[in-house]
Order: structure tokens, then C-alpha cells, then sequence
């Protein structure tokens, strides 16, 4: 009997799998990339906290406090006078400029997030280590927070 060359199935799964752990690898790695999607992740992270807390304002007919401490990065929700939530910004990751229409807020930001739902337009610009930046803008009457990739 002669023996078949080529390769079995099991080997080539093998290959396979050892090549997309290279590639994911690879694509990890590539410059700014995982940097920016961090950077989106803390964006994404602060808006879903200010809408998940405006909602709760509303349906619970309570007002929610978000502080946010622009140099250090940080974020706290209080409900009267207890810290609700804490959050933080990646590594590397911290606030620019927040504005409410035109004009520049100092720091720290105070949103009290009420029941009838209502804020200033307020702008807030996270930065990466890399000098990338994302703009979330939080509107005014509408539960809306809306991303957007500035350079």
C-alpha cells in the first residue's frame, strides 16, 4: 500500500488558526489603531452614562448630579449627595474643552440631569495620548449624544 502525501484536515485547522492570531495581532498593532479605538470606547462610555442617567432622571422624577473633574479625567453621578457611578478615561485619555453654546465651562463641569430633562447644549472634547481627539456633543432637550472623530 502507498501512503498519499498532502496534509490532514486537523493540520491544516492548525495553520489556520495559528495565522489568524498573527493577523489579529498584526492589526492590533497597527499605528493609532487601537489607541483611537480606545479613545471612541471612553467617548462611547461617558455618553451612554449621561443618557442612561438623564433617563433615569426623567422616570424617576430625580435629579442626578454628573461631575466631571476635566484634569484628571474622572466622572461621578450623585443622587442626593451619594455617589452613584464612577467613572474614568482610559490611560492616556483626558478632557479638553467642554462648552455649553460658545462659551468655554471651567472645571469642574456640573450637569444636574433633572426630571424634565432639560440641559445646555454642551460640547465635550476627549483627547488621546496621540493628540487625536473626539467631540461628543449632548443635546439640549432630546436624550441625544452624538460622536463625531476630530482632527
Amino acid at each position: 500500500m502507498k501512503r498519499q502525501s498532502g496534509f490532514t484536515l486537523i493540520e491544516l485547522t492548525v495553520a489556520l488558526a495559528i495565522t489568524v492570531v498573527i493577523v489579529g495581532l498584526v492589526i492590533v498593532r497597527v499605528d493609532g489603531w487601537s489607541s483611537r479605538q480606545a479613545l471612541h470606547a471612553s467617548a462611547r462610555a461617558l455618553g451612554n452614562t449621561i443618557r442612561l442617567y438623564r433617563e433615569k432622571a426623567q422616570e424617576e422624577e430625580e435629579t442626578y448630579t454628573l461631575r466631571i473633574e476635566l484634569d484628571r479625567g474622572t466622572y461621578d453621578v450623585t443622587a442626593q449627595g451619594l455617589l452613584v457611578r464612577r467613572g474614568k478615561l482610559g490611560t492616556g485619555r483626558t478632557f479638553g474643552k467642554v462648552r455649553a453654546g460658545e462659551t468655554e465651562v471651567p472645571t469642574p463641569v456640573i450637569l444636574n440631569l433633572g426630571p424634565r430633562g432639560i440641559l445646555p447644549e454642551m460640547i465635550l472634547e476627549i483627547e488621546g495620548a496621540a493628540k487625536e481627539k473626539v467631540t461628543l456633543k449632548v443635546g439640549s432637550m432630546a436624550n441625544e449624544v452624538s460622536y463625531a472623530e476630530t482632527k
